[in-house]
């Protein structure tokens, strides 16, 4: 079964991008993921040099989704830090299918973190010596079959010798696993001493307005211009109604389906389908992301529009009064017909 796995979220803020540090570079296409190394992508995105080029005798990097934690001391006592928050600018684009987005360019800004809580830090890591901590790949029984779940990269400089170290997921492994608890416990107090969540939110407070963005390729955040929130506020009593009946209309539509189409397993069907209902609850449309084409000539994708055509002129909802439009996603997968609800409330 094919999911849209990416997840909008509407974010409402003040516009202080002209007024802010924020800085812009353009993505390049020589610079990605498939042919650059991390420490690499930083270097030239963001300025970081790699911690092997460093000329400190201790320095530590902390990395996550959305942000970089520098921290550097000649002594090993007092430590000074910067903190990187960053994103990708997302643009929309026209493609056969319809309308797309494409990343951009990264928005970014480096802030200093005060001396206290980078030396707090700073001295966690050489008391607690996590250097020594092997890294996930070397780690007995170490789970990597989980589904977009991220990870964090702790890179260190201690006396000259260089550890780089990375774990994915480390907060759904197993307690009960060797080491488990000192990784976590290290992430949890970095991230509460220097109080990441606050700081990134502050930080997308500050960026651009009507603009989509993605900190992690997987959910995208859009953030609503003026004239938008006013439509979202004038909107909410209509949403309000509508979440209201969510759950019945969907239910009734995934077993009604079910009934009608009890081979839909057996069925080599395009995954996908967004639908539109009639304020009566008659369905509109039926689309499909493929191209002109393939509509045109793809017998399975003819055959299963038939199908589902069939179907829903069984198919009432007339024990709710739906009042307004709506859409909803079909998927077929392997235990049948999946009703989804992508609105966002």
């Amino acid at each position: 079964m094919k999911l849209k796995l990416t997840i909008i979220i509407l974010i409402i803020s003040f516009n202080l991008f002209g007024q802010s540090n924020l800085k812009k570079v353009d993505l390049n296409e020589n610079y990605s993921w498939q042919n650059h190394s991390e420490e690499e992508i930083n270097e030239y995105y963001f300025g970081l040099k790699p911690i092997t080029k460093s000329v400190t005798k201790y320095h530590f990097r902390y990395i996550k989704t959305g942000q970089i934690i520098d921290l550097t001391s000649n002594d090993g006592i007092e430590f000074t830090g910067q903190l990187i928050n960053e994103t990708t600018e997302y643009k929309s684009i026209k493609t056969e299918y319809g309308n797309d987005s494409k990343a951009n360019n990264y928005v970014y800004e480096i802030k200093e973190i005060n001396k206290t809580n980078s030396t707090k830090v700073g001295q966690y890591i050489i008391k607690q010596k996590t250097y020594l901590i092997p890294t996930d790949s070397l780690i007995s029984n170490w789970s990597f079959d989980w589904l977009d779940c991220f990870g964090i990269g702790l890179n260190y400089k201690v006396n000259n010798k260089i550890y780089l170290k990375s774990y994915t997921c480390p907060w759904n492994q197993i307690d009960t696993l060797k080491y488990v608890s000192q990784i976590k416990n290290t992430y949890k107090y970095i991230n509460q001493t220097l109080d990441l969540e606050k700081e990134y939110s502050k930080f997308t407070n500050k960026l651009e307005k009507g603009k989509s963005y993605s900190k992690d390729s997987y959910t995208m955040m859009y953030i609503m211009t003026d004239k938008e929130n006013e439509g979202w506020r004038k909107g909410k009593p209509i949403r309000d109604y509508k979440k209201s009946i969510k759950d019945t209309i969907d239910n009734y539509l995934e077993t009604k389906l079910n009934q009608l189409i009890p081979n839909s397993t057996e069925l080599n069907c395009y995954d996908d389908y967004s639908l539109t209902f009639s304020k009566r609850g008659k369905l509109k449309s039926m689309k499909v992301d493929m191209g002109f084409w393939e509509r045109l000539f793809d017998k399975d994708y003819k055959k299963c529009k038939r199908i589902l055509k069939k179907a829903f002129k069984e198919i009432k909802i007339d024990f709710v009064d739906p009042k307004y439009e709506f859409n909803r996603e079909l998927s077929f997968g392997q235990k049948g017909i999946y009703i989804y609800d992508r609105m966002v409330y």
